[in-house]
Formats: structure tokens, sequence, C-alpha cells
């Protein structure tokens, strides 16, 4: 059908000069050739749609769930460490100090821009190394009073119910984040949440991580 559209019916070619053949077999190229290019999209499209991360490991976080202290944020953060932050939700409430956020990024969290994600917003994926992939997690806030509209971090610690120690390579003590690396790592997007509240510490409050749980990319997809 394209074909004729363009004039090359095979009666045409036989009365015609010898050009007509060649700008047919051109058309019909320059068909084939746009053809395969759409096809090699659709097909590419649907496996991103699939996975923003077919080729690599990465992770997402989420905070499920978080209870601040009283007063907040009118309270004492124990000190922490300068992050320089990735990609964080949009329409964060900077006047009310919210939500609490969790991050993640790879062993280097501090300082290579990890992703946060809070109870409404899955954080985007961040890309990890090849060569034993190693997660880092940390809790962050919105803190327009001390860091002018930037995210402040605050030092954790697993909680109670003990799904989380495993996740802490300094378990029982505050960390300002931890390193977790993957066993038997799958390509794809993890997927890790959590519930996060509070205790006040020696120099202020530090986070509890309750919950934790750790979503593979095979079983994130089902």
């Amino acid at each position: 059908m394209m074909g004729n559209d363009l004039g090359c019916h095979p009666d045409m070619v036989t009365k015609e000069k010898s050009q007509m053949v060649i700008r047919c077999a051109v058309a019909r190229s320059w068909q084939w050739l746009i053809g395969g290019l759409l096809t090699i999209l659709i097909a590419s499209s649907s496996v991103l749609a699939q996975s923003d991360c077919p080729t690599n490991f990465c992770i997402k976080s989420q905070s499920l769930s978080y209870q601040a202290p009283p007063r907040w944020p009118d309270v004492a953060i124990t000190p922490c460490c300068k992050v320089d932050w990735g990609t964080l939700p949009g329409e964060i409430d900077w006047t009310n100090a919210k939500p609490i956020m969790l991050c993640t990024g790879d062993a280097e969290y501090v300082t290579t821009f990890p992703n946060c994600g809070d109870p409404s917003n899955l954080s985007q994926a961040f890309p990890l190394t090849y060569n034993r992939p190693k997660v880092g997690i940390g809790v962050a806030w919105p803190n327009p009073r001390n860091y002018h509209y930037a995210m402040e971090s605050v030092p954790l610690i697993e909680g109670a119910d003990g799904s989380c120690a495993k996740f802490s390579n300094s378990p029982g003590k505050v960390a300002n984040w931890w390193i977790y690396e993957l066993a038997e790592p799958k390509l794809g997007s993890y997927v890790f949440t959590a519930t996060v509240s509070f205790q006040l510490g020696e120099k202020g409050y530090v986070a509890v991580l309750d919950n934790c749980k750790l979503v593979s990319p095979a079983a994130a997809t089902r």
C-alpha cells in the first residue's frame, strides 16, 4: 500500500525510464528503515515502562509513616553530617518542616547525592556499583530554620522490632547512616521501606527505624 502511494506500480516501472526504478528502490528502503526504527523505539519504551533500571542495580526508598516528637520542629536534633542531596519529593512543606524522609544512595552516601522518598512519594532510582553493590540508608527532613531550605540529615538507630538490625553496619549504635551490601544482587530497582519515629539522646533526638523491608526487583515488579 505504501509503495502504491509513492507511484511505484510494477506496470509504471516497466514503462518509465530507469530513474523510476531507482526512486522506487530508495523510497522502499526509507520505509523499511523508518519502520524498523519505530519498532525499536516501541520495544524500548515497553522495557523502560517495566523498569527504570533495566541494566543496573538500583535502590529506591520511602518512609511509610513517621511520628515526630512533641513540639516538632522546635526540638534539638543530634548533630550529623553535611550531605549533598540528590532528588527530593516535590511539594515539600517547608513551613512545617515535614515530611520525614527515608533516603538511599550507595556506599559513599554522604558525597554521592542520595535520593529521598516520603509516605506520599517513592524516591527516584539511585544506581549502585556493579561490583558488590552496597546501599547507603539515611533519614532526612526539610529544616528551613537552620539549613535555609535545604535538607538536614538525622542520625538513626534500629528500633525494638528487630527488623532493621540487619541493614545497619553498626547495630545497637547511633549512626549517621547505614551501609548494607546486597546479597546475590539482581538487576533492577530494589525498594527499601521503613517507619520512622524519634527518641531523645544525649545531644538531641535521633531517628528510630522499624518495620524495615527490602523488596527485590523480581518481587517488586509482580
